[in-house]
């Protein structure tokens, strides 16, 4: 394959706290993006968002060359129990009975020997121009659930003001975003995947296929309105900072930009010719 372009960035002034990753072998190219944390124990530093993106990125580089998708789940999920190993006993059934404090992370892989790429959960692809849906549904439910919050604060307050990690409609959804992790690796209409050592071997994943020659995009969600290339994808976003700062009306989820940051979330953005 041939790289045309890619770009890493996390939303925070210090990058080691970026929960996106990207990787490019001979074989393989995969955008990790770590999920941002729900945790109340804080088990994993600096977040368990970063210690499964670097995990995952660092797996993707030791891939057998052949592997086929189902092989690459397992070899994910695997490495991710592995961590949970090294914990003390007490925090191993914290991780058991408590999803949110699990190591989570979602990834999107293409292989060049197979000629396809693997959505595992909700990363994003274009092929061509073309791009694959992968907006969970409960994410667009609590996104609504925020925007409903948020409005109803500034009719309450007259305006919502906000900056850091202070954002009071985020505070009021927390435990709903607690209590989606039940539905991880659940199949119907509010489930989703996810790694987090926990998973269905026979889930359902979506595959993309890839032909030589093709044009692809790989992304992490920090870019919510994916375009063809790096600039573009850029450009949509800072228009939505500019038009929809909140992130409760053109473009609902589950956070907003705040000054003080970056953008809204971590991104990744990898565009290469097969």
């Amino acid at each position: 394959m041939r790289v045309v372009e890619q770009f890493c960035r996390g939303k925070r002034p210090d990058q080691s706290l970026n929960e996106d990753g990207l990787v490019v072998t001979s074989d393989f190219a995969a955008v990790v993006d770590g999920v941002t944390s729900k945790s109340v124990r804080h088990l994993w530093r600096p977040s368990g968002g970063v210690v499964a993106k670097d995990l995952l990125t660092a797996v993707v580089a030791a891939l057998p060359a052949n592997a086929d998708m189902r092989r690459v789940q397992r070899i994910f999920d695997g490495w991710i129990r592995r961590e949970y190993e090294d914990l003390p006993e007490e925090d191993r059934r914290i991780v058991e009975r408590e999803p949110w404090e699990r190591l989570q992370a979602n990834a999107v892989v293409y292989s060049a020997r197979r000629h396809e790429a693997w959505l595992f959960g909700d990363c994003q692809i274009m092929v061509n121009g073309v791009q694959t849906p992968t907006v969970k549904r409960v994410d667009a439910l609590l996104g609504e659930l925020r925007s409903y919050a948020m409005h109803a604060i500034m009719l309450r307050d007259g305006s919502a003001q906000y900056d850091g990690d202070t954002d009071p409609s985020r505070e009021l959804i927390k435990p709903f975003l607690r209590l989606q992790t039940m539905y991880e690796n659940r199949r119907g209409e509010y489930g989703y995947f996810v790694f987090d050592g926990f998973t269905d071997m026979e889930y359902p994943i979506r595959v993309v296929p890839v032909q030589p020659g093709d044009e692809v995009v790989l992304a992490s969600d920090g870019y919510p309105l994916l375009r063809g290339t790096l600039a573009e994808s850029e450009r949509e976003l800072e228009r939505l900072r500019r038009d929809d700062p909140m992130l409760i009306d053109e473009y609902r989820t589950t956070k907003g930009f705040t000054p003080d940051l970056e953008s809204f979330d971590d991104r990744a953005y990898l565009r290469f010719i097969a």
